[in-house]
């Protein structure tokens, strides 16, 4: 079997896995230090929203710098037995909306030099996206959830650590973490590769093939959503196109994205596996990420449908 898989896994790997650390050394370090203490006035009106305690609504701020460490924080909170099951699904779904948000690093160094006002747009609605979901997780919680304690507790310690020995208890307390991110994430990692590579993926898009072709798009829009197959580069890239030899309009192209991301979204499960099984585990990795990402295209495709009939 080729060695290329491996090698395009331990490529991924080599930025993955230290971001994914570093976010879990970072947040300990932060606590430790005893900074976020000083954000607790933020924490009444998410518990209030949500019914989420605190330690819970501390991962819903620190999810605005890092998602990673959010949901690190949560699922060691669930295993200390701090918060139940419902908690942790809940908790992580509301990080929706500080997630999405936090991909602007990424995607409007690309997608406004290629699609303008347009690539704005759609990243707009993404983030509109993201908190329509969040929003309803709150709604959810509150009938879920009994109220919590005001109390809060994320930091039990009456003061903070000097700075040299935060660090080195940051990375004393994340050791289990990491070490679990670590033996999950680069087993799956290494498997998606070699199951991009022997094509199993590639099967799931010749079967969503006939799915595309049932969509209210025009022959040019259902061809950027085939690109987004490839990634979302591809797609920005044939979208430009289009845009500029005025093939399609700006209300298309947003359509086709948006489309695209719902019909893709089984093919991104090489993505999405190894994130929430390196976190989560196997077993809860699984059903938090089949509820989380159908709740996201439910959102994704009622949005769509407004679009389409009211612009």
């Amino acid at each position: 079997m080729s060695i290329q898989p491996f090698l395009s896994a331990l490529k991924y790997l080599s930025f993955m896995i230290p971001s994914m650390m570093a976010g879990v050394i970072l947040i300990n370090f932060i606590v430790l230090l005893g900074y976020l203490n000083r954000l607790s006035w933020l924490l009444k009106p998410i518990m209030k929203m949500g019914h989420l305690r605190s330690e819970c609504a501390m991962s819903f701020i620190t999810a605005f710098a890092s998602p990673t460490a959010a949901n690190t924080m949560l699922m060691e909170l669930y295993q200390k037995g701090i918060i139940s099951k419902k908690e942790l699904f809940l908790s992580s779904m509301a990080n929706s909306f500080p997630a999405i948000l936090t991909h602007w690093r990424t995607m409007l160094p690309i997608i406004i030099p290629l699609l303008g006002w347009v690539g704005l747009v759609y990243f707009f609605i993404l983030v509109v996206i993201g908190f329509f979901k969040t929003a309803l997780v709150f709604f959810i919680g509150r009938f879920l959830l009994p109220p919590p304690s005001s109390n809060f507790v994320i930091n039990k310690m009456n003061h903070s650590l000097p700075v040299k020995q935060a660090f080195k208890e940051s990375l004393i307390r994340s050791k289990s973490v990491l070490k679990r991110i670590v033996l999950t994430t680069i087993p799956i990692t290494i498997l998606s590769f070699y199951l991009i590579y022997l094509g199993f993926f590639s099967h799931l898009t010749q079967w969503l093939h006939p799915v595309i072709h049932l969509l209210p798009l025009p022959p040019e829009a259902l061809s950027i959503i085939v690109a987004q197959f490839g990634g979302h580069l591809p797609a920005y890239t044939l979208a430009s196109n289009f845009l500029v030899n005025h093939l399609l309009g700006s209300k298309e192209v947003i359509l086709a994205l948006l489309w695209g991301t719902v019909v893709t979204s089984i093919v991104s499960l090489r993505y999405y596996l190894p994130y929430y099984w390196g976190i989560f585990g196997p077993h809860l990795g699984t059903q938090l990420m089949l509820i989380s990402t159908g709740l996201r295209q439910i959102l994704i495709i009622m949005i769509a449908i407004f679009i389409h009939w009211w612009f």
